[in-house]
């Protein structure tokens, strides 16, 4: 009996030995379908899946996810709270505010696209000039049809904006006929019709799009973790069937390969 509680003591010690010898990397994350998203206080979506996977492909770093907001983000990194964001954009806030953050190449596409009910927008024509009519957004996101702009304020006054917390709010804004257009992500636009094909025939999609965007690995310079490595790793997840055929699923477009610095 007591060689059997010497063995398992071993092995715990072996095992705790093995944990705590990793690296942590901290993840940031924030509600962002299908990349993240949030039900009954539990998060999943493409990140929380790649975090996974990157536990799963190496021995030397352990990575966790650490959720925040859109509009807290770039103020929990500088407090130190997560070391790396995915699928983000160093234009979006991190260039402006003068934040120190490694960046990967693009290796992810997606577009951003306006809706309408259809019985309001008969043709593509609808969306051409949008100045007049109400838009719904997201907190803390940025828009091009808004020259960037964050504030609330200004976004509520200057562009008739009306701010939500996710996507799926946006477009029950526009079901309901309490805005005129909502700017969705064709990722999860594709998500959200595939859960809800009875709506299919209500919503009018946008040919006109606000912005197209390329999904890069935000890593902070202070990490021992490279850029680089990080990008190959994940370059090499998303190739793998599961991970692809998802991407594909949702509309989205893996970038090929180019060279890390």
């Amino acid at each position: 009996m007591q060689s059997v509680v010497i063995s398992a003591l071993i092995v715990y010690v072996l095992l705790f030995n093995q944990v705590f010898a990793k690296t942590m990397v901290r993840v940031g994350a924030y509600q962002f379908p299908p990349y993240i998203e949030l039900e009954h206080g539990l998060a999943k979506g493409f990140t929380v899946e790649l975090i996974r996977q990157l536990n799963r492909l190496q021995q030397d770093y352990q990575f966790e996810l650490v959720l925040t907001t859109p509009i807290r983000r770039h103020q929990d990194y500088q407090q130190g709270l997560f070391d790396a964001i995915f699928f983000e954009d160093p234009y979006w806030g991190w260039v402006q505010r003068g934040i120190e953050i490694n960046h990967s190449p693009a290796f992810a596409k997606d577009d951003e696209v306006f809706i309408a009910l259809a019985s309001n927008a008969s043709s593509q024509q609808w969306f051409e000039d949008l100045d007049d009519k109400t838009i719904a957004g997201i907190l803390g996101f940025h828009y091009q049809i808004a020259n960037y702009e964050t504030d609330p304020e200004i976004l509520a006054q200057k562009y008739r904006m009306t701010l939500v917390s996710d996507h799926q709010a946006s477009i029950e804004l526009v079901l309901k006929q309490r805005t005129d257009t909502a700017i969705v992500t064709r990722s999860f636009l594709h998500q959200y019709l595939l859960s809800n094909p009875e709506q299919a025939g209500n919503i009018m999609i946008s040919e006109r799009i606000d912005q197209s965007y390329q999904h890069q690995l935000l890593l902070s310079p202070k990490h021992e973790l490279a850029i680089g490595t990080l990008y190959q790793w994940v370059l090499q997840l998303l190739q793998q069937e599961q991970l692809s055929q998802e991407f594909q699923r949702h509309g989205l477009t893996l970038l090929p390969e180019v060279p890390a610095d």
